[in-house]
């Protein structure tokens, strides 16, 4: 079990999580936002053993012992109180179905076995307009020993009155070393990085060979190609941060528009299936417009 003292590269998110259970002020819902395969449901999973730990030890038990009987559900995923809510089908959504069934049935009762009851949504914005619509009610309206943790990439693609009922927490992208050290660089998580960094280049080259050429390469992992366009998504945001502090805020501009239409082309693909080697070609030729703007390196 993977407690809040395990969780590496995060240290920000983790001290801010830490502070508010010595407070006892855990906020009944939390946005998890940061790049994808950064930690965000380890420490979403973290956050809910140190809910519900069991150990006599209060110190330990503040932060999750990873050995009590409690700690061990969670991990094992099976712990009544514990629920994740995945994207399901080819569209790769969280369909409203989902929400009636596995949520709001429970609001109304006591957690089962645990001092908390933890809900965890890996993509939040998987959320179709009605499922947001029906956990929004319930973020309104929030049951006592009721949490929910909504882990993100983009999180301007949520409603506003969802993020507006979520205290935020922030994670970064690992740095490479922490990432390769932790086993997130296996081999299918590094194919998928790979073909991000290919349409990260292939936005830059003028050669349009390499546009179509990327586009295909990431089409054909159709049912991961919003991953892979959210880790693009993340390449941009990390170059809009280096440029921001480089003060060269054009080029930061630049990045950060750049970013936002790669997430509104995964918005479009989750949510109407669109074809993915035409729609990754088209968001491809977009952003190469920008990449003269994103080439410069005078300060604005």
């Amino acid at each position: 079990m993977v407690t809040l003292t395990d969780i590496r590269g995060q240290q920000r998110a983790v001290a801010q999580l830490r502070r508010a259970l010595a407070s006892n002020r855990v906020a009944h819902a939390y946005l998890f936002c940061g790049p994808a395969h950064c930690g965000k449901h380890t420490t979403g999973l973290a956050l809910a053993a140190a809910l519900n730990c069991e150990s006599p030890d209060a110190e330990r038990a503040l932060v999750g012992c990873g050995s009590c009987l409690a700690c061990d559900k969670i991990a094992a995923g099976n712990h009544p109180d514990v629920q994740t809510l995945q994207q399901e089908g080819a569209a790769q959504i969280i369909p409203i179905q989902t929400i009636r069934k596995r949520v709001i049935p429970q609001l109304g009762m006591a957690p089962h076995e645990g001092k908390a009851r933890v809900f965890l949504i890996e993509e939040a914005a998987a959320l179709q307009g009605p499922a947001a619509n029906a956990l929004l009610k319930t973020l309104e309206e929030p049951p006592a020993r009721t949490h929910f943790v909504l882990c993100t990439v983009a999180p301007d693609q949520l409603l506003t009155t969802i993020r507006s009922r979520c205290q935020r927490v922030s994670f970064n992208a690992l740095p490479p070393d922490v990432a390769a050290e932790l086993g997130d660089d296996d081999d299918s998580v590094q194919v998928l990085r790979d073909l991000a960094q290919q349409l990260f280049r292939a936005a830059d080259d003028r050669n349009p060979r390499s546009v179509y050429d990327a586009a295909a390469a990431a089409a054909g992992k159709k049912k991961q190609v919003t991953d892979i366009l959210a880790l693009l998504a993340g390449n941009y945001h990390e170059a809009a941060r280096q440029a921001a502090l480089q003060q060269q805020l054009t080029r930061a501009a630049a990045f950060s528009r750049s970013a936002a239409m790669v997430l509104d082309t995964q918005l479009v693909m989750r949510e109407h299936n669109a074809h993915p080697t035409l729609s990754i070609e088209a968001l491809l030729f977009e952003l190469r417009a920008l990449a003269p703007t994103r080439r410069q390196a005078s300060a604005a």
